[in-house]
């Protein structure tokens, strides 16, 4: 699924889009600069709630560097059919869980952990979206990642515009977090 065979790699990530919901297309800053760093994967943790936009990220990427999960939100029967509600891979020796998350934005990470049993498991990443707030945080030994949302519901300060990258090597994890 993930290929390895360069010294790294740079995923660039997206959740919770929402389009048309709440925009009429991806923000093509976002995707420019995925294009200018040269991303070799760009990972969606969901909640596209159109199969147009999986698609424009297929089309701009290709289809063998776009891995997505399904959200809540996405219930159009093209991504219902396509996509899983979780996904279990390596990236060179790091085990990753990806999936969108479930419930309200405060103690995800708890509530992650208690419900996937997470403790007791060897996942080195989990990856997800849902609560639209970008989190880098690493707890129990495990790198939490959210890149937030790209579209943001309304000019609140409490949801902020954001995605991010994942920069993987045999030896390190470089998380960051872009704000819009």
């Amino acid at each position: 699924m993930i290929q390895t065979d360069k010294e790294e790699i740079l995923i660039g990530l997206l959740s919770d889009t929402h389009v048309p919901q709440r925009t009429d297309n991806l923000p093509e800053v976002v995707l420019d600069d995925f294009k200018k760093r040269n991303v070799d994967y760009v990972f969606h943790m969901g909640d596209f709630t159109s199969f147009k936009v999986y698609e424009k990220l297929i089309d701009t990427f290709g289809k063998e560097k776009v891995i997505a999960v399904r959200g809540n939100m996405d219930f159009d029967s093209n991504l219902k059919q396509i996509l899983p509600e979780k996904l279990e891979f390596n990236i060179y020796n790091f085990k990753v869980l990806m999936l969108h998350g479930m419930g309200g934005p405060n103690i995800i990470i708890k509530r992650l952990i208690k419900k996937l049993d997470l403790l007791n498991s060897d996942y080195d990443i989990v990856i997800f979206g849902h609560t639209h707030r970008p989190v880098n945080e690493k707890q129990d030994g495990i790198l939490f990642f959210n890149p937030g949302t790209t579209t943001p519901i309304d000019n609140r300060l409490t949801t902020i515009s954001s995605y991010g990258y994942l920069r993987i090597s045999n030896e390190k994890i470089e998380p960051e977090i872009i704000y819009l």
